[in-house]
């Protein structure tokens, strides 16, 4: 690899991130080019691939000049229909792609790699039907109109006592660096010589209007040999000849070079209306580094730490000292300032917030080339692409969407044989869509295939020794789908590149609640699948309620919340030793928060009533025993740090406005550690538990049961009893 040598980092720094925009241009408007072929598309295209050639020209970056060059050959006949839109087009296409970021990594990794240039070339030219050749005009002159100001420049050069010339020049090099070199030309010749006219003109090279012959009148004292050397000095000129001009010749032939200046300057003209036409407003946005937005982040979270702390503080003066006109006017200052911070945090959330359609605009590719490689068909449909979320969210969510768009096509969709044999078409839909849903935001993967079978998916549990037999015939159809998020779980008898190992949807669990999210599927045998995955909008900040738990303040993210309870002691079960609750149609596991996230054994008087947070992830629930509940607060995240970054149960801390530290509960850990299940909960996260908390459910339900009963039973009797008394 080897750039100019005038190239700096800065440079190279702004090339790349030039270049990372124009190609994740050409990646979206490629793949929409197969599916839909329009002029402005096109013209897009072309101008992604004419910058990139432009740009890396400038940095001596010839390979990647050359892959981009190929690459805008033939989209220039694809936009002036003299080649079709093929699927083999769009593989050329899309190959050139793939180099143009191998060599972009290449500037970034500062090694070298080795691409094999000429099969891409000769690919891009199969596809434009032609054969590698040279320009015809290689060894010819350009001809040269003379007008009545070049004659008195003419003029002018012989009276101050030089001599005029002709010069002819070509260029041997490259097609591509033409309009270079003929430009280093141009600018040689004006620093050496009194440079009359050219053809091409400088207004042409720099349209990029030129081929690659150049001819130009010069009056210098110079001889013919120095402005010879003059021009062979510059790279890729060759064939230079420099001959006295005939002045008288000129004059004769001045007539007609009106009728001969016509048809460039309209060429010109028609070149340079086109080349305005597409042009559109450029929004007006500067780039900044992400560490800076970082830094900002963490001084308005501690603006906000102390807008709440001015908040308590002016509430305690206000009730102090009532009716004090300096108060009253702390307390509207206060307000005031409270107000600024909160739209300062509200206008800086938002420049954090991201289109998610900047990680949807590389699935496209993907599902194409994976959809060619297992032969099925389709049609991948994505909405929603500018909801806008967190960057530090956007960044958590690629991989296990990936996953699940994989999982879709490979396990979700029909053989083309087998969807016909359905009575469905042969081309699948597989739907990627993006929504907000409170505080939430929503990704939904949907797939019209063959759905998730719960019989298959016991056998296939059973066959591998995940579960038993016994185990398999208790479960209902939603606990059987839900085993898919179990490490190692697959209904593929054989492994492949796409999938086959069991690994893959628990990752997609993992993630996605690693940044308090949970992902939940429903499926129809024969119809298709939905997987739905729900994610905080930020991570930076978070509404919690607050709880004390034995003398430690903790923080509940509301997003876990469904509601809080308050519990006597006869509302209290106990299952082989487990305490249990009963809330509407829901047994639900309970157990002390200290206990939870091992604070403490949660040891307590049995006979005291009991706060009690419900929580809620997926379809799992579970009650959180606590000592008093507080406000609802908006709290700002500080990570723990590694020396207790490892904590149970615990995700992160922050400080309120009285400076009190307050821990903020993992409530999916927690969750995952509960001894027993909620009835509706799912049963794939732990396999050992399976066996045993089966038979307590079951166990707790009969029990239940034979309380309604009873409870009916007696309700009867006292009916038939007034009765009899009235």
């Amino acid at each position: 690899m080897q750039l100019a040598d005038d190239i700096t980092s800065e440079d190279l720094k702004v090339f790349l991130e030039e270049a990372e925009e124009q190609l994740q241009l050409l990646d979206d408007e490629v793949i929409r080019l197969e599916k839909e072929t329009t002029e402005d598309g096109l013209a897009g295209i072309f101008r992604a691939a004419h910058t990139l050639k432009g740009s890396s020209a400038m940095l001596g970056y010839t390979a990647m000049t050359e892959v981009a060059h190929a690459m805008e050959s033939l989209l220039d006949k694809l936009r002036n229909h003299e080649v079709s839109v093929t699927s083999e087009v769009v593989d050329a296409l899309l190959h050139s792609l793939d180099v143009l970021r191998v060599l972009t990594d290449e500037l970034i990794d500062e090694q070298g790699v080795e691409v094999d240039f000429a099969s891409l070339v000769a690919e891009l030219e199969a596809c434009m039907g032609i054969e590698a050749s040279d320009s015809s005009d290689a060894g010819s002159s350009a001809s040269i109109a003379i007008t009545d100001e070049n004659l008195a420049s003419i003029s002018q050069a012989l009276d101050a006592g030089e001599t005029v010339y002709q010069l002819n020049a070509s260029v041997t090099g490259d097609e591509m660096f033409a309009s270079i070199r003929l430009f280093q030309l141009t600018t040689e010749l004006s620093d050496g010589a009194r440079l009359i006219v050219a053809n091409p003109t400088l207004d042409d090279i720099q349209a990029e209007a030129n081929g690659k012959s150049f001819t130009a009148i010069v009056g210098s004292d110079k001889s013919i040999d120095d402005l010879t050397q003059i021009a062979i000095g510059v790279q890729d000129i060759g064939e230079v000849s420099v001959v006295p001009f005939d002045a008288d010749s000129a004059k004769a032939t001045q007539a007609a070079a009106p009728a001969a200046a016509a048809a460039p300057a309209q060429a010109a003209s028609a070149a340079g209306g086109a080349s305005d036409s597409p042009k559109k407003a450029v929004a007006q946005t500067i780039r900044i580094d992400v560490d800076r937005l970082d830094n900002l982040m963490n001084l308005i979270g501690e603006l906000v730490i102390d807008r709440t702390r001015l908040q308590q503080i002016g509430r305690s003066l206000a009730a102090k000292y009532k009716a004090d006109d300096l108060i009253e006017s702390l307390g509207k200052t206060s307000s005031h300032v409270v107000k600024v911070v909160n739209d300062l945090q509200e206008d800086f959330m938002k420049v954090r917030m991201l289109p998610v359609g900047t990680v949807f605009s590389s699935f496209p590719r993907m599902m194409r080339d994976l959809s060619k490689s297992l032969d099925k068909p389709i049609d991948l449909q994505i909405e929603g692409g500018d909801t806008e979320i967190d960057r530090t969210v956007i960044e958590k969510i690629s991989d296990p969407l990936v996953h699940m768009l994989r999982n879709a096509l490979d396990h979700g969709l029909e053989s083309k044989e087998d969807r016909v044999a359905a009575g469905k078409p042969a081309e699948g839909i597989i739907k990627l869509s993006a929504f907000h849903e409170q505080n939430h935001i929503v990704l939904t993967v949907q797939d019209d295939g063959a759905g998730i079978h719960p019989e298959k998916i016991k056998a296939s549990f059973v066959k591998k020794g995940l579960i038993t037999e016994e185990t398999a015939s208790r479960l209902t159809d939603s606990e059987a789908v839900d085993l898919i998020w179990m490490a190692g779980a697959s209904t593929k008898e054989q492994a492949t590149e796409v999938s086959g190992r069991g690994v893959g949807m628990d990752i997609v669990k993992s993630n996605i609640e690693a940044i308090n999210g949970f992902v939940e599927v429903e499926s129809t045998p024969g119809e298709g699948s939905i997987f739905t995955a729900r994610l905080p909008l930020t991570l930076a900040t978070v509404q919690s309620i607050l709880v004390e738990t034995d003398g430690t303040l903790c923080a509940v993210p509301l997003a876990y919340v469904l509601e809080a309870v308050k519990l006597s002691p006869s509302e209290i079960s106990t299952i082989s030793g487990r305490e249990v609750f009963r809330l509407r149609e829901d047994v639900i596991p309970l157990i002390s928060l200290s206990e939870a996230n091992g604070l403490t054994d949660g040891k307590r008087n049995m006979e005291d009533e009991l706060h009690v947070v419900v929580a809620r992830v997926g379809d799992r629930l579970a009650g959180f025993a606590v000592d008093e509940l507080n406000e609802p607060q908006e709290i700002v995240v500080k990570s723990l740090g590694e020396y207790v970054g490892g904590a149970r149960g615990v995700s992160g801390a922050s400080i309120l406005g009285d400076g009190r530290v307050v821990l903020i509960m993992d409530i999916p850990t927690l969750l995952s550690g509960v001894g027993m299940r909620s009835r509706k909960s799912s049963i794939a996260d732990e396999k050992p538990m399976l066996e045993s908390e089966l038979s307590e459910i079951a166990e707790l339900e009969r029990e239940i049961k034979e309380i309604q009963e009873l409870r009916e039973q007696k309700a009867a009797r006292t009916s038939e009893q007034a009765e009899d008394a009235a």
